[in-house]
């Protein structure tokens, strides 16, 4: 099998094409109802969505190893897994994106791009460095509670329970 990193990162290369292909629909969208948008809206929100889903990678990943919960790819749209579990994730959900939300309360504070581009530039290192720190914390929580992984995993209907 590959290596439990390979695995996150190969989900995380995944999770960002989707991510900016739905961003591509809904720019593409906008365009066909003729709302206008200059490049710089465009160029902002791709930065911002990588940013942002970087954080949220990053949570995931951690997510996946301390709460893994088997899905049928038959069942993928059907809520699964810990209630408890997921609606912690979505509590952490505000207190992981503060960065970004604060480059947004800088450029409305300062009125000023400057202010929102050294406020974004700054998230934009943590969340990398947060990334690092929990693709790591992953990788050693996965190979310490491994066992206990595949149990989990193999409850269900999911592809290691068939």
């Amino acid at each position: 099998p590959q290596p439990m990193s390979r695995t996150l990162l190969g989900k995380n290369i995944a999770c960002l094409f989707f991510v900016y292909l739905e961003a591509v629909v809904l720019m593409s969208l906008t365009l066909a109802v003729r709302v206008n948008f200059s490049l710089g809206q465009a160029v902002e929100t791709v930065v911002v969505i990588g940013i942002c889903a970087t954080y949220l990678m990053a949570l995931g990943n951690l997510s996946s190893v301390h709460y893994p919960r088997s899905l049928s790819p038959e069942r993928v749209s059907q809520s699964g897994g810990n209630n408890r579990a997921q609606a912690l994730v979505m509590m952490l959900y505000p207190a992981v994106l503060l960065p970004v939300i604060l480059a947004y309360v800088a450029r409305y504070a300062f009125e000023s791009q400057t202010a929102f581009v050294v406020v974004l530039s700054i998230a934009a290192v943590i969340a990398v460095i947060f990334y690092g720190i929990a693709m790591e914390s992953a990788v050693k929580t996965a190979s310490t509670r491994r066992q206990l992984i595949l149990e989990e995993l193999s409850r269900g209907d999911g592809p290691v329970g068939s």
